[in-house]
């Protein structure tokens, strides 16, 4: 096999693939999940403006054909998963996983170890796949169980987003239940949960720093580089994210050659993403880089659904409604944002001369710089810091974000309020429940992180805890 169509061309490939999106390869127009993604370079060759393509699952064989990389929706007709994504990321050398995989996931071991055993002691089943930068662990609840009725217990749905949720666009061709919407904000409520433990498990055993999205860390032995726990699926709408499927190739550096730099993406081959069952990490990264031996293994591994986890969900749930984040959680839900017409009246009259040039930069020009999680990070902080309720910042933020600063998301597709709600909790759950002790919030850091703007502007962060 010397390239990904012939690695695709093989039927225990193609079965594995199918089952990931809950159906077969003989009648892929009967999968589970809602619709299929395909990613790769080729089709920036055939002038697309992006290099993805959005297809019904009846076009499987398609996207295979191709040899593109495979994504099924999170969105799914019976089940709503939950996925945990850790991955090495770093913001001086971002080809550095592909140059130096070895050491790269020599570094994530720690973190892979603690989400395994969190998942194994509440006795939830999942699969483990390996990527091009790190592991996606998934698990699925039925939906009408008893475990999906606790997620929608937990669970939340902006008024803004159910009406999206309510009204077909685009890929969707039909509407989102406001209780499947619900019971995907609670399994991110339990993710955040899981988040908390394996940070608390595995801090003192990494290497390296474990942030939670991609937050920007200081320098350290090769650039500013850290483990992520990536939860941000969960800040957008259910219908617009997809996870990259167990036995898909990789080629997100053929398609990001700048960003990776040009040597390091031609001379990095397209890799392939397997579940690991018990190899070793070395067995793993020799796999990776060999069609033949990855088929291979999807002959013989066996059958790729994502695996039942209502038991041990359940079990989640009960230690979760008993902790402090939940506890938190239920603060946070108590108030709202101000309503739009009052904006004017209250979150605009905001005192900016009250915060850092940094600070008061993310709210000034606020495209990009509010989309970045270490700014809503850096926000929440210092907002708590003079008596905020973390729902206003959340307000605050839903109130740029839904104003023209010619943003390149599109708000009619995503959810500004619901974006918000979703980062704004998450690092104020971490401030709250004292995972974060804010041991880098000082302006040494911040400038070494790449986003101090003004030098010796007269204030300090450190002041705002």
């Amino acid at each position: 096999m010397l390239n990904q169509v012939e690695y695709y061309a093989h039927p225990a490939v193609r079965r594995r693939i199918a089952e990931y999106c809950g159906g077969d390869p003989d009648h892929s127009a009967g999968m589970t999940a809602e619709y299929l993604v395909g990613f790769g370079e080729c089709l920036l060759w055939d002038g697309r403006a992006e290099p993805f393509l959005s297809v019904d699952t009846s076009r499987f064989h398609e996207l295979l054909d191709r040899g593109l990389d495979v994504f099924r929706s999170n969105w799914d007709a019976v089940a709503t998963l939950g996925v945990l994504d850790i991955e090495y990321f770093n913001n001086d050398y971002p080809g550095e996983i592909y140059l130096r995989p070895q050491r790269c996931f020599a570094l994530l071991e720690p973190v892979r170890l603690a989400v395994r055993a969190v998942f194994s002691e509440y006795g939830i089943p999942f699969l483990e796949i390996m990527t091009g930068q790190g592991y996606h662990f998934t698990t699925r609840v039925l939906r009408n169980s008893a475990a999906d009725e606790g997620l929608i217990r937990i669970g939340r749905v902006r008024d803004t987003l159910a009406g999206k949720y309510a009204h077909p666009t685009g890929r969707r061709k039909r509407r989102v239940s406001i209780f499947h919407g619900r019971s995907f904000d609670g399994m991110g409520r339990l993710m955040e949960f899981v988040a908390h433990q394996v940070i608390r498990r595995a801090r003192d055993r990494s290497r390296l720093p474990i942030v939670t999205t991609d937050v920007a860390v200081g320098p350290g032995r090769c650039g500013r580089e850290a483990v992520s726990i990536d939860l941000s699926m969960y800040a957008d709408p259910i219908h617009m994210r997809d996870i990259r499927t167990a036995f898909s190739t990789h080629q997100k550096h053929k398609v990001f050659r700048e960003k990776v730099g040009r040597g390091i993406a031609d001379g990095t081959p397209v890799q392939t993403c397997f579940p690991t069952g018990s190899m070793t990490l070395y067995e793993r990264l020799r796999m990776r880089r060999h069609f033949r031996w990855t088929a291979e293994w999807a002959q013989s591994c066996g059958p790729m659904t994502i695996p039942v986890g209502n038991a041990g969900i359940l079990r989640l749930l009960r230690a979760y409604r008993s902790s402090r984040l939940y506890r938190f959680h239920r603060e946070f839900d108590s108030v709202d944002h101000d309503h739009w017409t009052r904006w004017s009246e209250t979150y605009d009259r905001f005192d900016l001369s009250r915060i850092p040039p940094c600070v008061r930069e993310i709210l000034l020009r606020p495209n990009p710089n509010i989309l970045k999680p270490t700014n809503i990070q850096t926000l929440v902080r210092v907002l708590l810091s003079l008596g905020w309720h973390p729902k206003h910042v959340a307000g605050l933020i839903r109130s740029k974000l839904e104003r023209d600063y010619g943003w390149t998301e599109d708000w009619t597709k995503y959810d500004a309020g619901s974006r918000a709600d979703f980062y704004v909790r998450l690092f104020a759950g971490q401030l709250r429940c004292g995972l974060d002790g804010l041991a880098d919030h000082n302006c040494v850091s911040h400038q070494e992180k790449g986003y101090c703007v003004e030098s010796w502007c007269g204030y300090s962060l450190g002041n705002y805890r």
